[in-house]
């Protein structure tokens, strides 16, 4: 089925049928019908509730473990792990010696970011959750014109794992990191994953398109299984629409008991004295329904947006989701699409909204269902 998908995902605009039952058959909830929205009510700005009603969306939401674009914070201060600090939830530790900060300097949504200083050693935040075989997360990722992938200036070289899953505590568990390296400034490669000796098997390179002075956006998804685990990567950019960058099936995990327990951002880089680069609108759900989520783009097709914000969910069922609108870096009065992705990954038709308004009153026609490529749930 998976060969199926790859080969034929241009062409499933023409069988919807077929798509129904791949559908139906990857679900972890039996979905039948791919998603599709019949009404927004509520106004699309930023911190507002919108309900949206429509069919085969799931019963099964994410289990949003935080969300924060970094507003709550004040310019110059160390990130809080205090309740309520971010949107959603809130840190759980930041690093003991060099502390990350709220930056004004640089923001893709808003007027704050997250800054690391990588002038020292060290610097990191990290969120906990409850074990989950399933995580997902997203985050937008700045370097600066002036500033360059930690370890260019160290006789080391360049070394930048900015993301990292791991059980908790780390290294207890089997964890993955992603990996930034510059080969040469400011050319960037990624490393799609790398593995510790805990019994997570290796997997290839892959590439990647961020240049300086570009915000770029990852998305990675990992669920852990003995033999039929799942890593996989995505990115956009304003120039680059939303691209598969990581699809590794049939992962294995030789710890059978292992769960993952934590999200770390970043999970290492070499001192450098001139690396100063920002993270924003990060988002990590586990959970059954970790793939499941709520998003804006800038593209009635999902695949084709260079630009999305995640919605948070307050409530998720089946025909309506209730959520709270994070708008990224829409301005108010944009025209924009609303996209439902269920817990297998198929995206709806991309309903039109305008920012700071709310949705038409009519329902899309029917267009591409689209799934991520390769993608095989396997439920427990």
């Amino acid at each position: 089925m998976n060969a199926l998908l790859m080969a034929n995902r241009n062409r499933f605009a023409f069988f919807p049928s077929l798509i129904a039952i791949l559908c139906f058959m990857c679900s972890p909830t039996g979905t039948l019908a791919a998603p599709a929205i019949t009404s927004v009510e509520g106004t699309v700005g930023n911190g507002e509730m919108i309900t949206i009603t429509g069919t085969g969306f799931g019963s099964t939401g994410p289990t949003v473990a935080i969300f924060d674009d970094f507003e709550k914070g004040t310019n110059g201060s160390v990130i809080s792990i205090a309740s309520g600090s971010a949107s959603v939830n809130q840190w759980s530790v930041v690093s003991p010696d060099y502390k990350p900060t709220y930056s004004t300097i640089q923001a893709h949504s808003g007027s704050k970011s997250l800054l690391i200083d990588f002038s020292q050693q060290g610097r990191w935040t990290q969120v906990h959750f409850s074990g989950a075989s399933r995580v997902y997360f997203s985050f937008w990722l700045l370097v600066p014109s002036n500033s360059c992938v930690p370890g260019v200036n160290n006789p080391d070289g360049p070394n930048w794992k900015f993301a990292m899953i791991s059980g908790n505590p780390w290294p207890a568990s089997d964890h993955t990191t992603v990996f930034l390296s510059d080969l040469p400034n400011p050319a960037f490669t990624t490393m799609s994953v790398w593995y510790d000796s805990a019994g997570i098997n290796t997997g290839g390179w892959g590439s990647s398109s961020i240049i300086k002075a570009r915000w770029q956006r990852y998305e990675w998804y990992f669920y852990g299984h003995t033999s039929a685990g799942i890593i996989q990567g995505w990115e956009l950019n304003s120039s680059t629409a939303r691209t598969q960058i990581q699809n590794q099936l049939n992962v294995y995990n030789l710890h059978s008991h292992d769960l993952w327990g934590l999200v770390q951002f970043p999970a290492y880089a070499r001192q450098d004295s001139v690396a100063k680069n920002y993270y924003d609108d990060i988002y990590v759900a586990t959970g059954a329904g970790a793939l499941a989520r709520v998003e804006i783009g800038n593209n009635s097709t999902y695949s084709r947006c260079t630009n999305l914000a995640v919605i948070t969910p307050n409530s998720w069922g089946s025909n309506s989701i209730t959520a709270t609108v994070r708008q990224g870096s829409f301005t108010a009065g944009s025209s924009a699409y609303l996209f439902i992705i269920d817990a297998a990954g198929v995206v709806s038709p991309g309903y039109p909204v305008i920012i700071g308004s709310g949705g038409n009153s009519f329902a899309p026609a029917p267009s591409t269902i689209s799934a991520p490529t390769g993608l095989k749930i396997i439920t427990n």
